[in-house]
């Protein structure tokens, strides 16, 4: 009892600090948004400015509950529904490892969900600073997709599937969880997300007219379509959409900056003893490997959940759904590390895995552990804070986020296959050889 009390008082005092000091911003996401939102309910063109170039109109449409609000109490209840969000997710993870085969198992201690936390720190402090929205939808997707409870084929909460619309709507960027919720039999959760989508996405029409709806659109889908297609990735985008910055850490990213040839200008930003050209390759070239990539990618990841599309295991909710969270982190054409604090449920995985003795997966869990510390050393220590701006640049400029994010995909597709078969005792076996932590 006096435990929970002190860890009760601790997380109080923890999410005091944070709201106070989203409060304290001068602008991020929060004001941001509001100018956004602004300009599609004011009827005006919402890409003027280049405030949010990679997010549809409907995006302003969604975030436009912050206008009811001063901007210092947008800021406040922005902040505490972040921390909220904490607290369902927590809620799923505990609820998604409390099946097992129709049978209830021990659920996973308070203590791995810290851990997790503490795995992303750098990340979830990055979004809760200036209000990000990351941590908000990755908890909504979570609701719409996280179905521990169902088996196969069930599907009786069809209506969850509005929260996977509404972000669909803010940002499209989760779509690969769609076919999914289709392979596990939830296509009335999927009916639903895109209804919901589709009736977000047309609702700018009441504020923009027709003329200046069309004209949103076209201008936003021309700017995706560009941006993905773009060659040379250190070249201006279209449409205003972001410029090259170490700070982007999608796949297409590294692959340009160690295959291509970085402009002195960026160089220039690193450490003059740890800047390095890349091979030089061409442009084009470098779009057809990153194509290549882009595609083995995709086939590995649902060749893997076609495979375990009717898994009863008690992880093949979790496992699944960290796959795809750490594919949509990879193959998203903007990817900040902000948006790594997504990455939450993977560490709650992988420390189950690890925590669990009945969890007996073919996995040198040593290994696994020593993993996890690495990233954590070199992906969450290893702040600004800590090796100063230049030594924060480098660590961006050779991608560590983003091959971590490689790296747990990777683990959490061989924990996924390892559900594959129905049968109880499925998932619960020896060490085998091809372990999770050979490469």
């Amino acid at each position: 009892m006096k435990s929970r009390v002190a860890l009760a008082v601790f997380l109080l005092i923890a999410s005091a600090a944070l709201v106070y000091r989203a409060t304290r911003k001068e602008h991020g996401a929060v004001y941001r948004n509001r100018l956004f939102a602004a300009e599609v309910y004011g009827g005006r063109f919402p890409y003027e400015t280049a405030i949010h170039p990679p997010y549809p109109p409907s995006y302003g449409i969604v975030m436009g509950p912050l206008l009811l609000l001063p901007l210092p109490l947008a800021r406040a209840v922005w902040a505490s529904l972040q921390i909220f969000m904490l607290v369902v997710l927590w809620r799923i993870l505990k609820s998604s490892m409390n099946y097992r085969h129709g049978h209830a198992a021990r659920a996973p201690p308070l203590l791995l969900f810290g851990i997790s936390i503490l795995l992303c720190l750098r990340y979830l402090l990055r979004d809760t600073a200036g209000g990000g929205g990351n941590l908000v939808f990755g908890t909504l997707v979570c609701l719409a997709c996280l179905r521990a409870q169902e088996a196969p084929g069930v599907d009786r909460r069809p209506w969850l599937g509005m929260f996977l619309g509404l972000v669909l709507a803010a940002k499209p960027s989760p779509v690969l969880f769609l076919p999914w919720l289709f392979l596990r039999g939830r296509k009335r959760t999927v009916a639903v997300a895109l209804t919901t989508a589709a009736l977000l996405h047309l609702s700018p029409l009441l504020t923009l007219g027709p003329e200046l709806y069309f004209k949103s659109y076209q201008h936003w889908i021309e700017g995706v379509w560009l941006y993905m297609q773009q060659a040379d990735l250190f070249a201006l985008p279209a449409n205003d959409f972001p410029a090259f910055d170490w700070m982007h850490q999608s796949l297409r990213y590294p692959v340009a900056r160690f295959l291509g040839s970085v402009p002195a200008a960026d160089l220039d930003e690193l450490p003059e003893a740890l800047a390095f050209q890349g091979l030089g390759l061409s442009p084009t070239v470098q779009l057809w490997i990153r194509s290549i990539l882009t595609a083995t990618i995709l086939l590995l990841v649902f060749h893997a959940l076609l495979k375990c599309r009717k898994s009863r295991s008690s992880l093949t909710e979790l496992s699944a759904f960290s796959v795809l969270v750490c594919t949509t982190l990879l193959l998203s054409p903007i990817t900040w590390k902000a948006h790594h604090v997504q990455l939450l449920p993977v560490f709650f995985l992988l420390l189950c895995v690890l925590a669990h003795e009945a969890l007996v997966f073919p996995i040198h869990k040593k290994r696994l552990a020593t993993g996890l510390v690495v990233y954590f050393v070199v992906c969450t220590l290893l702040s600004h804070e800590v090796i100063g701006k230049r030594g924060k640049e480098f660590m961006q400029s050779i991608y560590v986020v983003s091959f971590g994010a490689a790296w747990l995909g990777y683990v959490s597709r061989r924990v996924l296959l390892t559900c594959a078969d129905e049968t109880p005792q499925s998932a619960v076996h020896p060490p085998s050889a091809g372990s999770l932590g050979e490469g």
